[in-house]
């Protein structure tokens, strides 16, 4: 059991909880994520480290509440306890000798680019950093990019906050003013990211992407996180999160990860009926 020492909103359909876990503390990296279940018979969800504090031994996780695993989680509050919580897990996103980097992220894929952002930014590296989201009201760790990046680009779908547009807009404007980026780093929904890398590929620029299949064990053993990179199978779970952006078949992935949308929604509506019960 795993003590919740920390709980807060930051917009209506995502939140933040710092978990008591000094074992995974003491071994986070950025990029890796762990695997919860919120009680004794909740479903296993994955859910990349948001953020740690190695000396408290806490670990951060933002989730978004779309599902039944993630309703559930969203139903304990500070001063209880996460059934399981296990990692970290999969390989932390490299960062040693990257000097210029542009990290993009978008929508609750924030979350995972944050850590990232704040490493390069620790290590010294200069970091443009570009968010998108769809409208103001869904805009959430503003504060922690802007001290964590030399530049920060806010891009809004509907122009209700920073810039109007999408993040491979302003991605382009800054390789276009003269930027040459060791690396651009992609986190966010999967269409987002095959756009940045059409982007990139242009300009010959390396981008890697955090990837977020359907996945069960953590460990390798089911497959279900496979994925078509370069012509060859890889899992997520332990070969990645992180790809290089340019080989990933993102049109696969994205037809996998509608497979089970119809037993997503069953679940969902079960646990809506449950929790108003009071079940």
């Amino acid at each position: 059991m795993f003590k919740i020492v920390g709980k807060k909103s930051l917009n209506p359909t995502v939140s933040q909880m710092t978990v008591e876990a000094p074992l995974i503390a003491r071994k986070a990296e950025p990029g890796q994520f762990i695997i919860f279940r919120a009680k004794e018979d909740s479903e296993r969800i994955p859910l990349t480290i948001a953020d740690f504090d190695r000396k408290a031994g806490t670990v951060t996780i933002i989730y978004q509440i779309v599902g039944a695993g993630t309703m559930e989680l969203d139903t304990l509050n500070e001063g209880e306890y996460i059934h399981d919580f296990v990692g970290p897990l999969g390989e932390p996103t490299h960062t040693e000798g990257l000097k210029k980097v542009a990290v993009v992220g978008g929508g609750v894929g924030c979350a995972i680019a944050y850590p990232v952002t704040k490493k390069l930014h620790e290590q010294g590296a200069e970091v443009h950093a570009i968010v998108g989201f769809r409208s103001q009201d869904l805009v959430i760790l503003e504060d922690e990019f802007r001290a964590a990046s030399s530049k920060l680009v806010m891009m809004t779908d509907d122009g209700s906050y920073g810039e109007k547009g999408l993040v491979t807009d302003a991605l382009e404007r800054l390789i276009n003013d003269g930027n040459e980026y060791d690396e651009v780093i992609a986190i966010g929904p999967l269409i987002m990211m095959k756009f940045v890398c059409l982007t990139t590929k242009k300009y010959n620029i390396k981008t890697v992407v955090s990837m977020n299949p359907i996945m069960v064990d953590g460990t390798g053993m089911c497959g279900g996180c496979r994925l078509t990179v370069g012509g060859e199978t890889k899992f997520a779970c332990v070969d990645g999160p992180d790809f290089d952006g340019h080989l990933v078949d993102f049109d696969e992935a994205m037809h996998r990860g509608t497979m089970y949308k119809e037993f997503e929604t069953h679940a969902r509506e079960e646990s809506c009926r449950l929790l108003k019960e009071g079940k």
